[in-house]
């Protein structure tokens, strides 16, 4: 007669095994939910959150997150046993992206009351470096032609000689929120660029940026400093002010109307108003050259084809505080989860995989060389990844495919678009069993978008495949596009698709 002890023994000690899961589930539901979904989901879930944490302030290029995200990358190519291809023995690839602008000097003041730099005012790195005496002239929001026949400036208007005083965004409703909007709080009307140059080329020898007040918006505080991401769009000096002290400029120089009645006039119409004052104001802006670094991992080959290299890259950068680039505008942290810590996770994933893959080659097999890159500078222009191009470790024409993540992090119903089978002999054919087998639905565009890092390669006649969602989303480069939105099952089923 065979004995039930061993099977009850069995259930008897899992028991406790089962109550901790269950334990488990109700107590730390996200704990619970990313043991349930494995190994990979759990390391890109760690990745994707560390390099879309707001610590690391939207890992702008000559920024200290900026470094901690290349120094991130390091660490882990340096674990999964990469070499150090760039000379020096270093994973960095440096090259020059622009310059940083620094405030040297800064005045606002009208008579003998002078406002504080970095609390009242700022000298913003949008314009160039000057100094004015002149009459204040109020713009309302300085926009050429808006919605519904709106005209800030009629024919005519000349502001030579004269300090324009310009507010952010643009008209507002009681409530302080766009009246103009339908997506987002405000449109691209709301942007700098245009305003500025709209008052340069009406003769302004200087543009005094305000801060409406009532405005439904976060950043009405905030000053935008030199040296904190803007770019320059205009030669003259451009100052900018919190309307608290706006308010007390223009109590000072004898202004009696109230900074909400102007707002109110500009909300309703254009305007053009000299207040009857003068103001004096100097900035003194200081440049200096600005670098950022690729971070390259090199997994090294066997045999024949060792000289031949495979690029799997990923740009790091993103848009820091917004101040180029942003849907929404300036003076936000832009995470940029999906755009692009979602492809970063990817790059950083897949060396961990192949060097131990590579690992267990048998001595007489053959294997190409595998660069890991992690591009910077992508967002202003795709400098990094032409940098490459321009200066390669090894020569151009033995690389042999380029694979490039760009925003992976956001698929919807399984639809990940990928670009390029086309642009190699007999690519399209070896990729069909792959792209049938994915649990995910590969969209195929016709054309080849030019938007990402894999264009310099595609430009350098080299084969190159391009992953990312097949549907766009609203919160692109925008303040929106947050760790907690991520699709972090799809997306390593992405790097699967692309690890086979």
């Amino acid at each position: 007669m065979n004995r039930p002890f061993p099977a009850l023994f069995l259930f008897l000690s899992a028991a406790p095994v089962l109550a901790q899961a269950q334990g488990l589930a109700q107590e730390a539901p996200i704990a619970a939910l990313l043991e349930d979904l494995g190994e990979d989901v759990r390391m890109y879930n760690e990745h994707v959150t560390f390099l879309a944490n707001p610590f690391l302030e939207g890992r702008l290029p000559g920024t200290r997150g900026m470094e901690i995200a290349t120094e991130y990358v390091e660490a882990h190519f340096e674990q999964a046993g990469l070499e150090r291809p760039v000379e020096g023995d270093s994973f960095r690839q440096s090259f020059r992206v622009g310059q940083r602008r620094t405030v040297a000097e800064s005045h606002l003041a009208v008579g003998s009351f002078a406002l504080a730099h970095g609390v009242d005012f700022g000298v913003t790195g949008m314009g160039g470096s000057g100094s004015a005496k002149a009459p204040l002239v109020f713009c309302g929001y300085g926009i050429e032609k808006g919605q519904e026949g709106y005209r800030g400036f009629e024919d005519g208007v000349d502001l030579t000689g004269k300090i324009a005083m310009i507010m952010r965004f643009e008209p507002m409703d009681e409530e302080g929120k766009s009246l103009w909007a339908t997506r987002g709080p405000w449109t691209a009307k709301s942007g700098f660029s245009r305003k500025l140059k709209a008052a340069e080329e009406r003769g302004a020898v200087g543009v005094l940026l305000i801060s409406p007040p009532g405005a439904a918006d976060d950043r009405v505080g905030d000053l935008m400093i030199a040296g904190r991401g803007s770019r320059s769009h205009v030669q003259i000096p451009v100052l900018m002010a919190t309307s608290e002290a706006a308010e007390k400029l223009l109590k000072e120089a004898g202004v009696t109307t109230p900074l909400m009645d102007l707002r109110r006039a500009a909300d309703a119409r254009g305007v053009v108003r000299d207040l009857g004052c003068e103001i004096e104001m100097k900035a003194s802006i200081a440049d200096e050259e600005l670098s950022a670094e690729n971070v390259i991992g090199l997994l090294r080959g066997r045999g024949s084809l060792a000289s031949e290299y495979v690029v799997l890259g990923a740009h790091l950068d993103h848009l820091g505080m917004g101040n180029f680039g942003s849907r929404e505008g300036p003076g936000k942290l832009h995470p940029g989860a999906d755009d692009n810590a979602s492809g970063s996770a990817a790059v950083i994933m897949l060396a961990k995989r192949l060097a131990e893959e590579y690992r267990e080659l048998r001595p007489d097999q053959e294997a190409r060389s595998v660069l890991f890159m992690c591009f910077s500078a992508k967002e202003s222009g795709l400098i990094g990844s032409s940098h490459y191009c321009r200066d390669p470790l090894f020569p151009i024409e033995q690389h042999k495919l380029m694979i490039n993540f760009d925003m992976i992090g956001r698929i919807v119903d399984k639809r990940l678009s990928v670009s390029g089978a086309s642009t190699g002999e007999g690519l399209e054919e070896w990729l069909a069993p792959m792209f049938e087998a994915s649990p995910l639905t590969i969209v195929q565009p016709e054309n080849m978008s030019g938007a990402s890092d894999h264009t310099p390669f595609y430009r350098a006649k080299m084969p190159v495949l391009f992953g990312i969602i097949a549907d766009f989303h609203d919160d692109y480069h925008t303040s929106r596009d947050v760790v907690s939105k991520i699709n972090r099952v799809d997306a390593v089923h992405a790097i699967n698709l692309f690890h086979r």
